[in-house]
């Protein structure tokens, strides 16, 4: 038996330890587009942006948790369609993974602004670890920058 959860949030670490807790012995893939281990989100917009906060602290478990959960991570992977027929996801790659069990975790997907000048230079979406790298990067006396965020 193989259980499958797509995307890498704070529900599929949840549910990674609770499918453990009350008895699941089958395998466990997480399936997550970005190459992180699931982590808190609320820090990026405060400690992680201003650089006070590093990424160990922002997991929700380290990696010992998942080694000990026996769940085969593929992480920086995207889940690009369901074969509900052959019961795999296909990734972007084209690569199949066969499920039993099949858990869609994604959350929620960023909203872009529909409004003239949301594609000009120095605006930002603050929602993964990688745009709050971006914006950091960007931080200097005199700059000016906005960032789009939703919490």
């Amino acid at each position: 038996m193989r259980c499958v959860i797509v995307g890498a949030g704070h529900a599929a670490a949840q549910l990674i330890g609770s499918l453990r807790q009350s008895g699941y012995d089958g395998g466990i893939t997480l399936i997550g587009d970005e190459p992180y281990l699931p982590y808190q989100r609320p820090p990026l917009s405060k400690a992680f942006l201003a650089s006070e906060l590093g990424l160990d602290p922002m997991l929700l478990n380290g990696p010992e948790f998942y080694e000990t959960n026996r769940v085969d991570l593929m992480l920086g992977c995207r889940a690009a369609a369901i074969d509900r027929d052959t019961r795999a996801v296909v990734l972007a790659n084209n690569c199949r993974v066969d499920y039993d069990h099949l858990v869609l975790a994604t959350g929620a997907r960023l909203r872009r602004l529909a409004v003239p000048g949301a594609d000009l230079e120095g605006i930002h979406y603050l929602r993964r670890i990688d745009d709050t790298r971006a914006i950091r990067r960007r931080f200097r006396p005199g700059a000016r920058l906005t960032v789009v965020g939703a919490g």
